[in-house]
């Protein structure tokens, strides 16, 4: 039996992000710059409320 290969553990991973279009449709593209592990997410996919300050709301 071969031994087993762990792949490395890198958590927390250090994104590089840049954009890609696949299938015609606009993607995150993470690389790990320790790991090299790679993961594509449409843009679609990121809501925008996610993306908005918390400081943003006026204070009353």
């Amino acid at each position: 039996m071969p031994p087993i290969v762990q792949a490395p553990h890198c958590p927390p991973h250090y994104w590089e992000v840049t954009s890609v279009r696949i299938d015609g449709v606009c993607h995150y593209h993470h690389r790990c710059i320790k790991c090299q592990a790679e993961k594509d997410i449409p843009l679609s996919a990121s809501s925008s409320n996610k993306w908005v300050s918390r400081h943003s709301k006026v204070k009353q």
